[in-house]
């Protein structure tokens, strides 16, 4: 039987060859948009070297502003720390209607998102957006801490591998960790290796380490064992003596996230907008070099002199020569001065294609709009929404692939911690529910708000017919239709009335009516009895009046 170290080994291995495929174009998109990234490189030795030296062919920074751009925009676009971006539901839709369970929900998602603004989760979301973006997948673990709550471990391009399940969803990640000796005896004490607890005690406290973290689905998980969790994760030191492990953990919960931006087919990792631009983020750098060239030629050309005759190109410098004509000293070769403009726009077109490529056009739509200012708002929400349906599939896979795994892990820390409040009587009862995520983020909203625009057109529609038939309102439920509104646009379930208050509240409003229309009616039924009886009192032919009337 395959040992665990040997299990790991394999798999990481495996996983290697798999990545192997990508590391190239990784590098090229770390040298030309972000060179602080990327740590695929981090075998080699000299580190400082490297660090150097990753800038030294990088002329032009723009893609390093377009890409930022991208990540805040994400960042704000789907998960703010300053509003909210998801509310809780429960799955059967007539569950929400119990007493108390809205409430309740809402309680659960101010407590998660006070819990999120204590841990470094939003920090490390735009770290992750930024990621998707250059090299097309994220890797982040997020592990309990006793102090606070949780702690994400963001990870960069290099320094993880993933792998798929059958469903071609991230559930395998094997990550590689750096620290001193020092640093692994106060994250795993006893149970770190005798040779890192050797350096720590021998005054080498602050040798560095490298191991490995292995998490995936638990091979041997059985729910009616107690103990036994659904997933695994394992840490070993390659150094370490043969089948000598550092720590075995288990999740109750997916405890990382690999969110892909595209994927084509079943490739592993994403496909990225760093990978679409990288073309352009070559030839700007390009340009930039050659622009640099021109400038220099142009002020400092070439010169042809005399023998004799020494040019320093310094300014203010005197030289003095035997004689004087205008042939003492000219340039080899006279730069047209048409060339700066001329490359100056091949690089602007350049970067409009790195702004597209990397959608920071798209949200600086507002900012880099041309034409005559200002748009009206309409026509503002018209591009907008035009633009969004480009980021729909990437939305999705963040929500999926990212976000409910983190809300699950999150959901599950905090309920094991007691950090929630307790479900009402009527959920208690039922003994449980399963509860889904409705995210409401501005990006979700914006994609959303396509079918509210729908909802708005049809019913002013309904509204201009009813003018002249007013029986076409038949057609509308117009209760179904404001909260169908209402979910689209992401307005918070507490504003929302329950169905039966509704109907309260309206049979009471309709009682009061028949009250109303029963007093409005009171003194034409008094005048009425008054005249009755004044009929039957009065004496025609020895016969009441009223009775001659109605022919008695």
């Amino acid at each position: 039987m395959t040992s665990l170290r040997e299990h790991c080994r394999i798999r990481l291995e495996a996983l290697k060859g798999v990545r192997q495929d990508y590391e190239a174009e990784w590098r090229d998109i770390a040298r030309f948009a972000q060179p602080a990234r990327s740590r695929f490189l981090a075998s080699e030795q000299n580190k400082g070297s490297r660090r150097r030296m990753r800038n030294s062919r990088l002329l032009d920074p723009h893609g390093i502003e377009s890409f930022r751009t991208l990540a805040n925009g994400m960042t704000s676009g789907l998960t703010p720390s300053s509003a909210p971006w998801f509310t809780l539901k429960l799955a059967d839709e007539g569950l929400n209607e119990l007493p108390g369970v809205r409430a309740w929900l809402s309680d659960c998602e101010k407590a998660m998102y006070a819990f999120l603004a204590r841990t470094n989760f939003y920090a490390a979301a735009k770290s992750g957006y930024a990621e998707m973006g250059l090299f097309g997948t994220e890797g982040c673990v997020m592990v309990e801490h006793a102090t606070a709550g949780a702690v994400c471990h963001s990870l960069t391009a290099g320094e993880y591998w993933i792998g798929l399940s059958d469903a071609l969803t991230p559930d395998t990640l094997v990550r590689e960790c750096t620290m001193t000796a020092r640093q692994m005896v106060q994250a795993f004490g006893s149970k770190a290796p005798t040779l890192v607890r050797q350096a720590y005690s021998g005054k080498r406290s602050d040798q560095v380490f490298t191991y490995y973290n292995l998490i995936e689905p638990n091979r041997e998980y059985d729910p009616r064992r107690f103990g036994s969790k659904p997933w695994v994760s394992a840490y070993w030191l390659p150094e370490a003596p043969r089948d000598e492990m550092i720590d075995v953990r288990g999740y109750n919960e997916q405890p990382f996230w690999a969110p892909r931006w595209g994927t084509v087919g079943g490739d592993t990792y994403g496909v990225s907008p760093g990978m679409e631009a990288l073309s352009a983020l070559r030839e700007l750098q390009f340009h930039s070099k050659r622009l640099n060239e021109a400038t220099d030629k142009l002020v400092k050309p070439e010169m042809l002199v005399k023998q004799g005759v020494r040019v320093t190109g310094e300014p203010g410098r005197n030289v003095s020569v035997g004689s004087l004509d205008q042939y003492t000293a000219f340039p080899a070769y006279q730069m047209p001065y048409q060339v700066i403009s001329a490359i100056e726009g091949k690089i602007d077109k350049v970067k409009l294609q790195v702004d597209s490529a990397s959608y920071a056009d798209l949200f600086n739509a507002i900012t880099n709009m041309r034409g005559i200012q200002p748009r009206n708002i309409e026509e503002i929400a018209s591009r907008n929404e035009e633009k969004l349906t480009q980021l729909g599939p990437t939305i999705d896979s963040v929500n999926g692939e990212k976000l409910h795994v983190a809300i699950d892990r999150v959901w599950g820390i905090m309920w094991r911690g007691r950090l929630l409040p307790p479900p009402p009587a009527a959920l208690a009862e039922l003994g449980g529910a399963s509860i889904t995520v409705e995210f409401v983020s501005i990006l979700a909203r914006m994609q959303r708000a396509v079918g509210a625009g729908q909802i708005e057109r049809a019913l002013g529609m309904a509204g201009n017919l009813a003018a002249a038939a007013p029986s076409v309102m038949d057609n509308v439920n117009t209760d179904e239709a404001l909260r169908e509104y209402y979910d689209r646009l992401g307005v918070p379930g507490r504003i929302m009335r329950d169905p039966k208050d509704v109907e309260q509240i309206r049979a009471a409003r309709a009682q009061q009516e028949q009250m109303a229309q029963a007093a409005a009616m009171m003194p034409a039924v008094r005048d009425g009895a008054d005249a009755a009886r004044l009929l039957s009192e009065t004496d025609i032919s020895g016969r009441p009046a009223l009775d001659a009337m109605l022919g008695a």
